[in-house]
């Protein structure tokens, strides 16, 4: 396994025995082709059967290390951001492009369709106690401990949408007067000034003794099962970078949380029938979705029951890996074309 940065898989993938490298790669072209020819060394050394390259910039990494050579290079694609100058020439280098969702191959023109897969991620069952995560949210959350929570979780970066749920804060309250807000994540190193913006466009509402910020959590699947509500408003970021899945939004119907989101990128995908959807930027329709299920406990109970059903049976992780295995003996089958 090589990485191309080091951080906390790096230590889980030693620990479960894999053989790893790490490449500290700088995102400037400079810094992609010193990895991407330390990794064609690594390669003539070991040579591999397939490359799977994971995400964007190891797809760029190993198609630069692989120039002149014909091991299969398959690209797992996880996101939307550099389609618009980079993601159509890079497929042409790969024998297959998976898609998490059908949104990240929309990039992709007819004559590139036959390279084109789409396995959605899967997880396996998540064992939490929705007794416990409430508990444990009262305790973080101040307020009255039967009062109903609202959660959102995902870093404090623009495309998650925290700015968008804080604008529909105070008329939410206007309807159900205990709501509480739980915002789980931490800040973005790369943009700080956003989590601060956030943050002041809070106190500026009015509205801070409603809304809590509780950081990066490592349980934040536990206080998912602990909110009655969890909104994913999120909204195109820089570069054309979109919701192309949402583990998130997959997790809470895990937990059997209803979700209430935007229909943006690949959210529609992954919810479908089980969860409250409204058009992206919709700060109207998010404010009466939230309004409409946190006051009608047995729309909340169909749409959890509906998403534990649907998280169960559509995105299995057994049913991932069988698909991705699959995908690997077809990009190296000797009878394909590159």
């Amino acid at each position: 396994m090589v990485f191309l940065q080091d951080g906390p898989f790096v230590a889980r993938a030693r620990e479960a025995g894999h053989p790893v490298t790490v490449l500290p790669t700088s995102p400037r072209p400079p810094g992609l082709v010193r990895s991407a020819w330390r990794l064609r060394r690594l390669l003539e050394d070991d040579p591999p059967d397939l490359v799977h390259a994971n995400g964007v910039k190891a797809a760029l990494v190993c198609a630069l290390a692989l120039l002149g050579k014909r091991t299969p290079l398959v690209w797992m694609k996880h996101d939307l951001s550099f389609d618009r100058s980079l993601a159509r020439p890079l497929a042409r280098r790969c024998r297959l492009v998976i898609g998490v969702s059908s949104a990240t191959l929309a990039v992709f023109t007819p004559k590139l369709r036959h390279k084109l897969r789409r396995i959605p991620h899967g997880l396996p069952p998540i064992d939490v106690d929705r007794d416990d995560g409430r508990a444990e949210l009262v305790r973080l959350v101040p307020g009255d401990d039967g009062a109903p929570v609202v959660g959102l979780v995902g870093r404090l970066y623009r495309m998650k949408g925290q700015h968008e749920l804080v604008e529909v804060v105070p008329e939410v309250l206007e309807r159900v007067q205990d709501v509480r807000f739980a915002f789980v994540g931490g800040v973005d190193p790369n943009v700080p000034e956003y989590a601060e913006a956030v943050r002041r466009r809070v106190d500026e509402l009015g509205v801070s003794a409603a809304v809590k910020f509780l950081g990066h959590r490592d349980d934040a699947t536990l206080l998912m099962a602990g909110c009655d509500l969890i909104a994913i408003p999120s909204v195109p970021a820089e570069r054309g970078n979109r919701e192309a899945f949402s583990l998130v939004a997959l997790e809470a119907l895990l937990v059997g949380t209803p979700v209430v989101a935007y229909a943006e990128g690949g959210l529609p995908e992954v919810l479908g029938s089980c969860a409250l959807l409204t058009p992206t930027g919709d700060r109207a329709g998010l404010r009466d979705a939230i309004v409409r299920a946190l006051e009608d406990a047995e729309l909340r109970r169909s749409l959890a029951d509906c998403g534990r059903r649907r998280a169960l049976t559509e995105f299995r992780l057994e049913r991932m890996v069988e698909s991705i295995l699959e995908c690997y003996c077809e990009a190296s089958s000797p009878a394909r074309g590159t």
